[in-house]
């Protein structure tokens, strides 16, 4: 299915301008980089309170590629200014993310016998890698961010280009090293699932487009 047959099948963006945002905090130590999730306080106030309750529960650690979770929901931020982090380009994967919908009530499958880091990839196989975005809907993203499969094509076009030129010493040194776009397709040691058997999703594919 195309991007533009996905588009038109998906409800447009609220881009909801009022109100007060909790921030989700994802922290990966494989990608050297924290991602931000702004989630619409107002009518998510229990689905909130039930997933900080279990990202507590955690003493969070660098282990492995796993990430790690925490969650604010005393300190918020207005509309403008989740809407103005989602826009800043700081990552290389990915950029942080607003979110306007209805948050669902989120269970990480904790049991009392699961030991420390057991509780911490169950919490990476559910949220990791954004899947937060498995659970809430209406994700205020401007069309300029999204990036085509023709786009991404033109991409890779470019790099196998540049790869050709990269004989002449002079030529290399004008352009820049460019991060890999795309990850291996061996399943890394702690890459959910879910993540692994799909496409990147858009705001991935939007990332992409930002070089280092």
């Amino acid at each position: 299915m195309s991007d533009k047959e996905n588009k038109s099948k998906s409800p447009e963006p609220s881009h909801i301008t009022t109100g007060d945002y909790v921030i989700l905090m994802e922290t990966n130590d494989q990608e050297c980089e924290s991602w931000y999730y702004f989630i619409r306080k107002e009518g998510n106030e229990d689905a909130l309170k039930h997933l900080e309750e279990q990202i507590n529960k955690v003493e969070w650690s660098m282990e492995d590629d796993l990430s790690i979770f925490d969650i604010d929901l005393e300190h918020t931020v207005s509309a403008k200014t989740a809407k103005e982090m989602s826009k800043v380009e700081l990552n290389s994967y990915s950029f942080h993310r607003k979110f306007d919908g209805k948050l669902q009530k989120i269970d990480l499958g904790f049991k009392k016998k699961d030991k420390n880091k057991r509780m911490m990839e169950k919490a990476f196989d559910i949220l990791g890698y954004g899947q937060i975005e498995d659970y809430i809907d209406d994700e205020d993203v401007d069309a300029e961010d999204l990036v085509t499969d023709n786009d991404s094509e033109s991409e890779s076009d470019s790099e196998s280009d540049s790869e050709s030129d990269s004989e002449s010493d002079s030529e290399s040194k004008e352009r820049p090293k460019e991060r890999p776009k795309e990850r291996p397709k061996e399943r890394p040691k702690g890459i959910p699932p879910a993540v692994l058997n799909s496409e990147r999703p858009g705001w991935a594919k939007a990332k992409g487009k930002k070089k280092r």
